[in-house]
């Protein structure tokens, strides 16, 4: 994004002055007394808030709260937009910091609220609740092989949905492997569910797509090492663009600083905290110090190393993020060379490529498509749900440019469009890139989901849907 502070500043005044007419809002207290007394929290250096499903929530950023009293209890109000009565909505405490356990989030499943259009919507939370499991809501015949091992990758578990009358058949069944299997049957494992086994069992019943076995792949604490095709190295180097803002400590490294790329970050200073608003926020971030001249933003996970003592203005800054990701290909053996042989062997499976699909969401999504890109030979047809197509600059794009032609693979497509603007742009561009290799509209199904968050309750809605274009009985 190519933004820049005052057009930032206008946009975001514009969204609050809009919102304040059309939001209902959910007050929440977060009681964070636990890590403090335990030691490992420190209120003067590191964020606490949420991260949630619906927007302004999202996993990939805290939505900060604030205790003023000081006192361990955190307080914040956050404004949700929605058409409908009430909004269902999951999230969990998030602590943004260093050395924190399990990187500062909050353990068990996510915690669920219900917020109701025109009323006062209150949400009161500890750091040591847990979640209630809900009850199982596993429809025919499910499955579970526990502890399923690897050679290179650690044990999980794997969710198999048999169709009906398997056990009596002779038949042989299509194959489906998803990623993220724990979340596509059962909402007692994970909070939410995809619904798969209730979609397929449903439409199998009535004729409206031939049998299947699904198979869940469950992932793991490496999620995101695994379903990532490349190590991403994020570096840029930022140029001062105008004098420091402030006087005092720190005023060396505030003022206006910009990428290659044209985008533009501002530091500004309070007493002896430094603060950065980074494109597409709506707000300033404390930073977190780390040594003289590097500070921490723990919400993008971004370090920034200044070019000099912070007394004098500096004119480069160098932000980067550890190297993440790069599994997936070793993921994709794993599927391919231990999981596949061990399905194909114990069940009644049609192993040929015609007859294999792969999908998932997220992460997965953009797992599926480029396991699919490199195995032609042994997926026909994928599943291509809400990807992160932001991977890594986007690599998936390059990726699918050198391609010579089109694989032959029928491919599903889709994004909610409430999942953010940046998200269905770069979703476009996947779409974009496919049809400029040569699929056709009959081999490539786009969809934008209208207000579809970034949640299993969203996929679970366009799950028959999915089902219908892979397996429709006409289908050759």
């Amino acid at each position: 994004m190519k933004t820049y502070f005052f057009i930032l500043s206008a946009l975001f005044f514009l969204v609050i002055s809009t919102q304040a007419q059309t939001t209902d809002t959910l007050y929440a207290t977060l009681d964070m007394t636990e890590p403090i007394e335990a030691g490992w929290l420190n209120p003067d250096e590191e964020l606490v808030g949420l991260r949630g499903d619906q927007s302004p929530l999202g996993w990939g950023l805290t939505f900060e709260a604030s205790d003023e009293n000081g006192d361990g209890i955190y307080k914040v109000g956050i404004p949700f937009s929605f058409e409908s009565d009430s909004l269902i909505v999951s999230l969990k405490i998030k602590v943004d910091g260093t050395n924190n356990p399990d990187d500062g989030w909050q353990k068990g499943r996510n915690h669920t609220v219900v917020i109701h259009k025109n009323r006062h919507n209150e949400f009161n939370l500890s750091w040591t609740d847990e979640a209630p499991a809900p009850p199982s809501t596993i429809t025919g015949n499910v499955e579970i092989i526990r502890d399923f091992p690897s050679k290179n990758l650690v044990n999980r578990d794997l969710y198999i949905y048999l169709p009906p009358g398997y056990e009596e058949s002779e038949r042989r069944y299509p194959v489906l492997y998803m990623h993220d299997g724990q979340n596509l049957f059962d909402a007692s494992a994970a909070g939410q569910e995809w619904q798969a086994d209730e979609a397929a069992q449903a439409l199998i019943e009535a004729g409206e797509i031939e049998p299947i076995i699904i198979v869940g792949v469950a992932s793991t604490a490496d999620r995101f090492d695994e379903y990532t095709p490349t190590r991403q190295h994020w570096q840029h180097e930022l140029n001062r663009v105008d004098p420091p803002f402030n006087t005092g400590n720190l005023s060396g490294y505030t003022g206006t600083f910009i990428t290659s790329e044209n985008d533009t970050l501002r530091f500004s200073a309070s007493n002896d905290t430094l603060f950065t608003w980074i494109p597409g926020g709506t707000e300033w971030q404390h930073l977190i110090k780390k040594s003289d001249s590097v500070y921490f933003q723990p919400r993008a996970n971004i370090h920034f190393r200044f070019d000099g003592a912070p007394e004098s203005p500096v004119d480069r800054i160098l932000a980067y993020k550890p190297p993440a990701g790069g599994k997936g290909d070793v993921y994709g053996d794993f599927l391919l060379n231990e999981v596949k042989p061990f399905i194909d062997e114990n069940l009644k499976t049609l192993p040929g490529r015609e007859n294999t699909a792969l999908g998932g969401s997220s992460l997965g999504g953009l797992i599926t498509i480029h396991l699919g890109l490199e195995h032609p030979n042994k997926f026909s047809q994928l599943l291509v749900v809400s990807p992160s197509v932001w991977w890594d600059n986007r690599w998936i794009l390059g990726q699918l440019n050198q391609l010579v032609e089109p694989t032959g693979q029928k491919i599903w497509i889709d994004i909610g469009t409430a999942e953010g603007d940046q998200a269905v742009q770069d979703t476009r561009a996947l779409r974009d890139a496919l049809l400029q290799k040569g699929w056709a509209d009959t081999d490539l199904h786009y969809i934008e989901a209208q207000n579809a968050p970034h949640n299993e309750r969203a996929w679970a809605e366009r799950m028959p849907d999915m089902l219908k274009f892979l397996y429709n009985t006409d289908r050759p």
